[in-house]
């Protein structure tokens, strides 16, 4: 009996030595994407001044927004179906899963081209109220099937639960090699989107090469017992992309509405200030991505108790590593944003605010990610439509009187509002993963 204590021990110890170790790995990447980004900012910023460096972020902008809409949530379900199915050891049937998923998505890629080079230059005319934004859009389409892809391949990859893997191809790896190739010597806002396509597709290929390569077996529990029937994979894609559009659509809509109303230059400036408290997000989808394939894993398998050691175990990580980046921003503003480039400090106190909504989004974080990998895509789906009435009701108040300071007060308060619904909705449906006499209730 000793023994068989003593080897339980050992395992619980190892498997809890590999868990921080993945999460501590996870971070390193995600650490290397802030540098990443944060060279590319700097000098998109230096290298094209404020003026063309605003025309850069709204394609940006526009790229992540057709982009998702491209992905249509088949990325999400295709990592939920593949852990899940992977946990039964249903190899064959997570093979199936990714196929469908990279075909729906690699179709959705080519509409989203197709359309974003027919309307660019109806968009920067009557829209945006800049023709000259026009011949960059039409660039910009080459960005989207690339970045597609390599989203849609590295959560094939965390499907897989090779999460940090998963996280370098689709975090980690483009965002150097664009500042990379940027550091070289392009120095036009068209050379920027030509080298953040490559730059994808370099990551896309890497991903395709590491799932090709990985043997699912060493990620199934033969002996599990479902708890549950899967859907088909576009039933469990239909709510998680009408999230993942909305949320896209949360962090595009204060940069485009302001840039409606704003200059280039104040666009620019608003653009890195949100940028920069959407690091706060390096921490949370970090930890979320590494934790949503053994959450869809413990949930198939209806192991509660793990399951209610990972949620504590990812908040409390993701508090103890996002607050003091959150502080940093709400008490050195200005610094942050001199480090981008002289002139950008102009959004000091945008940073400040946006900084609040993300300190909260640090005390109550990834219980999307619990509930879109247990199944209640459905909630989130309504929980994102209150967000966007939120967004468009009080932006359309906000933007047009206050300009910056009124799209960072709309983006502190959408972030805060997701944050905390998502946890009251994931306390109420999912009981058994905060507390242990919920089971017993239950």
């Amino acid at each position: 009996m000793r023994r068989n204590n003593s080897m339980t021990s050992l395992f619980s110890m190892s498997s809890f030595v590999r868990t921080y170790w993945a999460y501590a790995a996870a971070l390193v990447v995600r650490g290397l994407e802030l540098v990443g980004k944060l060279g590319l900012y700097m000098l998109a910023a230096r290298v094209l001044g404020a003026h063309d460096a605003g025309l850069f972020f709204l394609c940006v902008t526009w790229v992540g927004l057709i982009s998702t809409v491209a992905r249509a949530g088949f990325e999400k379900a295709i990592m939920r179906h593949m852990a899940a199915e992977l946990a039964l050891g249903a190899a064959d049937e997570a093979r199936r899963a990714l196929h469908r998923g990279i075909i729906a998505t690699t179709s959705g890629g080519l509409a989203a081209t197709a359309l974003t080079l027919a309307l660019a230059t109806p968009l920067s005319t009557h829209v945006f109220g800049q023709p000259e934004l026009g011949a960059h859009l039409a660039v910009s389409a080459a960005v989207i099937l690339p970045q597609t892809l390599c989203i849609v391949i590295g959560h094939g990859l965390s499907g897989l639960n090779r999460g940090v893997a998963s996280q370098f191809v689709q975090n980690g790896l483009w965002p150097v090699l664009t500042f990379l190739l940027v550091a070289a010597g392009i120095r036009s806002v068209d050379g920027m989107l030509l080298a953040l396509a490559a730059a994808n597709l370099a990551a896309t290929l890497l991903g395709i090469g590491l799932i090709t390569r990985h043997r699912p077996h060493d990620a199934v529990h033969p002996t599990a017992h479902a708890q549950e029937r899967l859907p088909a994979l576009w039933h469990t894609a239909l709510p998680l992309g009408l999230v993942e559009v909305v949320q896209v659509s949360l962090n595009s809509i204060p940069l485009l509405v302001l840039g409606i109303f704003a200059v280039p230059a104040e666009v620019g400036a608003f653009s890195v200030a949100n940028r920069i408290s959407m690091l706060i997000w390096v921490v949370i989808i970090s930890m979320g991505t590494i934790a949503a394939p053994s959450i869809a894993s413990l949930h198939r398998r209806g192991d509660w108790p793990a399951l209610r050691a990972l949620n504590r175990r990812v908040r409390w990580l993701v508090a103890l590593c996002g607050v003091p980046v959150a502080g940093a921003m709400m008490a050195f503003p200005a610094p942050l944003l001199h480090l981008i480039g002289p002139g950008f400090e102009v959004a000091s106190g945008a940073l400040m605010v946006m900084g609040i909504g993300q300190l909260i989004n640090c005390l109550l974080p990834c219980q999307d990610v619990v509930l879109a990998m247990t199944g209640h895509g459905g909630i989130l789906r309504w929980l994102n439509a209150g967000q966007l009435a939120t967004c468009c009701i009080l932006g359309a108040v906000l933007i047009p009187a206050y300009g910056m300071m009124g799209a960072a007060v709309l983006t502190a308060l959408f972030i805060a509002q997701g944050a905390i619904g998502t946890m009251l909705m994931s306390r109420r449906l999912l009981p058994q993963a905060f507390r242990e006499t919920d089971v017993r209730l239950a």
